[in-house]
């Protein structure tokens, strides 16, 4: 059968390495993940029973519009519930989103090295990606961003804390992006990692879109909350921006202990404070340990760190893996000396030290 020619142009997406698949490669009884900014708390407790509850229920098909989730969404960020869309994680966002608003020829906006869905939602579309450099600092480049557009762009994707290089961008420069871009461009604001940023009355986009910006913001709770497993993000936006994507969306695009998690999840304070606490203490030990070793690590406002190991990051990642012991290598970024490390518990970060120590 003949392939759509647009697949053709998209490269296969390639995970990090389970925990599963390196047990049985290399037969090892201990294997610990720090390349898939995973929350090593694993999801809270309330979230778990929650999710226990629904799969009661499994026979019955979920409330489509996931309409009790919105309705707490909305009532945390101060917004109406028809201004909130759930969707099969992030990812499946993000699609829709191109989905809704690409033709073919449309250009779409990005800094890069950054979250790889953008480049290849929009060529299945059949429109162009148009990619710019990040600036000194790995940091989202707006003003360059900015002098890209052109009667074509549709949309700019602003990765806000960046994947895989943790930066963020001022606010306030972001804000002043925003309110330059012309009427036929929609920017697209992605906060994966937002819950993670410290910084002293940060504005984000759903701040900007309360503001009355025509913006996106997209979200999700396979991070912070720790339920990558279930898949479940959403986005913010007016309802005349969020009506095109509403066609798209799958019908029941969140199961049943998704919703039901999601919202236990947004509950549970103690939970989220005692992993943010955990998350910095770990963040800071690894920094201040790796800079000793010699590498360059970039500030992070994220659960992970990325790294300039000034060596074959690939081999580093290998070595690595024969110790049980996973890390995410920067080369499919092209960034051949620089990994990617999440956060682990104390335990998972000190093994990571030791481990490392012994191998340079």
């Amino acid at each position: 059968m003949k392939w759509r020619e647009y697949v053709k142009q998209i490269a296969p997406y390639v995970p990090g390495k389970s925990i599963e698949a390196v047990k049985k490669e290399l037969n090892l009884e201990e294997v610990h993940r720090l390349a898939s900014n995973e929350n090593p708390l694993g999801a809270s407790k309330k979230a778990l029973a929650a999710m226990q509850s629904a799969m009661m229920e499994a026979h019955l098909y979920p409330d489509a519009p996931a309409t009790e989730l919105r309705e707490k969404l909305a009532s945390l960020f101060g917004v109406l519930p028809e201004q909130v869309i759930t969707g099969n994680g992030a990812d499946n966002v993000i699609s829709f989103v191109i989905s809704a608003y690409v033709n073919e020829s449309d250009e779409v906006l990005y800094c890069s090295p950054t979250f790889p869905a953008y480049r290849s939602s929009t060529l299945l579309m059949g429109g162009k990606p148009v990619e710019v450099p990040l600036k000194e600092g790995f940091v989202f480049d707006l003003e360059a961003l900015k002098a890209n557009i052109t009667d074509k762009t549709k949309l700019v994707f602003i990765c806000n804390p960046n994947n895989p290089t943790g930066t963020i961008v001022d606010s306030n420069a972001l804000e002043q992006f925003i309110g330059d871009v012309p009427e036929h461009v929609t920017v697209i604001i992605d906060e994966a990692y937002i819950e993670y940023v410290q910084e002293n009355n940060y504005e984000t986009g759903i701040d900007f879109f309360k503001k009355g910006y025509p913006v996106i913001t997209i979200r999700t709770f396979s991070k912070f909350y720790g339920l990558a497993g279930l898949r479940i993000g959403y986005a913010i936006a007016s309802k005349e921006i969020l009506e095109p994507m509403l066609r798209l969306r799958e019908p029941f695009a969140v199961n049943r202990p998704a919703i039901a998690a999601a919202v236990a999840a947004l509950d549970d304070k103690e939970y989220t404070e005692r992993h943010f606490k955990m998350n910095e203490e770990g963040k800071h030990f690894l920094k201040d340990e790796m800079e000793r070793l010699g590498f360059i690590v970039y500030p992070s406002s994220t659960n992970f760190l990325y790294v300039h190991v000034k060596r074959d990051g690939k081999k580093l990642f290998d070595e690595l893996l024969q110790k049980g012991i996973i890390v995410r290598p920067c080369t499919g970024w092209d960034y051949n000396e620089y990994v990617r490390i999440s956060i682990g518990t104390k335990e998972q970060n000190e093994l990571l030290i030791e481990t490392l120590k012994t191998i340079l």
